[in-house]
């Protein structure tokens, strides 16, 4: 049933009138605009020829979001809308008529993963028990993201405390390829979205693998860059020895504009400051008066990928025969374009250390910060907020576990754990003293001792899995099930996070996506921009899911 939010938003829908604005006629200005897969770039130019409005836009995928989000499938992409959506929109439509568009994001519909607080709507973080906790200001990158003319669309739906695809506010998120399979986690709503033409952009959370896993299940492009490039500051943590925000979309185009709007240095986050000094003394002139200078979209280039040498990380194949195909034409393609390649296989040490078991005891205790994290964050909400982890577990045991979306078991595991852990443990300590820096030190080794400008593998050995949450598990034997090792914590799991991007390599016969990853040293996020980029244009494999089919009315023609 659609929530009065919703209901509220259609009403107000059906009787508004959506402001028209006059353009200049051009010799190439479009005549017609087509919502299904809009970029930036399409999108600019419709609104630039009048052919649409920000408020026509926001209109067209609230129908969409009306037809496949609360009818049909039920994606359980998104937990909230913006009930102000139209509205803001509207304003902007007579801004960018009275004084001109403040840049490419001017009136484009931007989600958000619940994780991001807003000052206007709720931030759950996937918990039931804050479903209606409204913080008091925006993040940092919110607030970016308006001032760059974005309108906030709503909330996408999140794996609970950033973990999985199910939460307890909306329940499971379906993957719009295959009703059976689930996003990958946690920026599920995010990844989801985004496939299914919600929205234009949408912004995720990555630990381990939260933005690209989600991409790579749900055939976009989603970037991790180096942790800290992004500022943290009102962002839910769950962990923010590697926590980063990433940017999500259809396009290598659509993230590269985004992440010039969401990535600055904020003094709220230090390590933003850190990382953008770090990056002022490699590239001068990248800060000016504390302001960035880089421009992402400079490195979409063509031919970025003539002379380049790639790394293809062998250990992550052999997991399912599509994914080896689909990946080793990708490979052709850049080679075809220039690039080098070389062949890597990790050493079995470096393989214990840092991936397999390795990895997960890096994330087990670096986890014991997560209370004091946690904790900390819940002291900047209202006083109807609980305070403590213990606050949680209680409500969730005695009432959010009676309830028809009771929280999963790991989420639990993660709160009760955390109530007996503390940073003071002398195994965290080695973990920051030791453990990550030698982590840092082998990855880092793996470019030097190969003389590689990135790393190439698919970024997952299998499609994405049969829905596994109780409540909605289903029967699939058609899923092709992968042992090898899983590549995504080669990223984060370091003392400084290192950047990686994935973007559309094609589909298997089960018509589901796969992205391939480009993996790079800290800092160098223009680079695999470029990289992805050249790619991209040259494979143009990125398809919008035929379970979802335009509309009525998506295509607009000029009047």
């Amino acid at each position: 049933m659609m929530s009065l939010l919703r209901r509220t938003i259609f009403t107000t829908l059906a009787s508004a009138a959506v402001l028209s604005i006059a353009a200049p006629a051009l010799a190439d200005a479009p005549a017609s605009f087509k919502l299904e897969e809009a970029t930036l770039a399409s999108i600019n130019a419709a609104m630039d020829a009048g052919v649409i409005t920000s408020a026509k836009l926001v209109e067209l995928y609230l129908a969409r979001i009306a037809a496949y989000e609360d009818g049909g499938p039920r994606l359980n992409s998104i937990l909230t809308l913006n009930p102000d959506a139209l509205k803001t929109a509207a304003a902007l439509d007579r801004e960018r008529q009275t004084r001109g568009a403040r840049g490419p994001l001017h009136g484009i519909p931007v989600l958000l993963k619940d994780n991001v607080d807003t000052y206007d709507m709720p931030t759950s973080n996937g918990s039931a028990v804050l479903k209606n906790s409204i913080p008091p200001d925006d993040a940092h990158i919110a607030k970016a993201l308006r001032d760059a003319g974005a309108v906030i669309l709503g909330k996408a739906a999140m794996g609970e405390f950033a973990g999985g695809s199910y939460n307890s506010v909306g329940g499971q998120t379906i993957n719009p390829y295959n009703f059976k399979r689930h996003t990958g986690g946690s920026s599920s709503g995010s990844g989801a979205a985004i496939a299914a033409n919600f929205a234009v952009l949408a912004v995720g959370t990555d630990t381990s693998t939260s933005v690209r896993g989600p991409a790579a299940y749900n055939g976009i492009v989603g970037l991790r860059p180096t942790t800290g490039l992004i500022s943290r500051d009102g962002i839910a943590p769950k962990n923010l020895n590697f926590d980063s925000a990433g940017p999500m979309a259809r396009t290598v185009s659509d993230v590269a504009a985004m992440l010039n709007v969401i990535a600055s240095p904020d003094v709220a986050d230090p390590l933003s400051v850190k990382v953008w000094n770090e990056i002022a003394k490699q590239e001068p002139g990248a800060l000016k008066h504390g302001k960035p200078q880089i421009d992402y979209t400079k490195y979409l280039k063509a031919d970025a990928l003539k002379g380049a040498k790639l790394g293809v990380v062998r250990d992550f194949f052999g997991g399912d025969p599509e994914i080896d195909k689909l990946a080793a034409a990708a490979i052709a393609k850049m080679q075809s374009l220039g690039a080098q390649t070389v062949e890597i296989t990790l050493t079995p040490d470096f393989v214990n250390a840092y991936l397999g078991e390795g990895g997960r005891n890096i994330r087990k205790l670096s986890d014991y910060r997560f209370r004091a994290d946690w904790e900390k964050y819940l002291a900047t909400l209202g006083p109807d907020v609980p305070k403590t982890i213990a606050d949680f577990v209680k409500i969730n045991e005695t009432v959010v576990n009676k309830s028809p979306l009771p929280v999963e078991e790991s989420v639990m595991r993660l709160l009760k754990t955390s109530m007996t852990t503390s940073t003071s443990d002398p195994a965290y300590q080695d973990l920051i003293n030791n453990i990550l820096p030698g982590a840092t030190k082998a990855k880092l080794a793996l470019f030097e001792q190969h003389g590689v400008d990135a790393l190439v593998f698919p970024y997952q050995s299998s499609f994405a899995p049969p829905i596994s949450n109780p409540a909605y598990q289903v029967d699939d034997p058609t899923f092709v099930k992968s042992e090898r090792q899983q590549p995504a914590i080669l990223a984060g799991y370091s003392t400084v996070g290192f950047p990686g991007i994935v973007v559309p390599m094609g589909y298997g016969t089960q018509g589901l996506p796969m992205d391939i990853s480009f993996f790079g040293r800290p800092y160098e996020e223009g680079r695999l921009i470029g990289y992805a980029y050249a790619y991209e244009q040259a494979s143009k494999l990125r398809k919008p899911s035929p379970l979802l089919p335009p509309l009525a009315g998506e295509v607009v023609e000029k009047k």
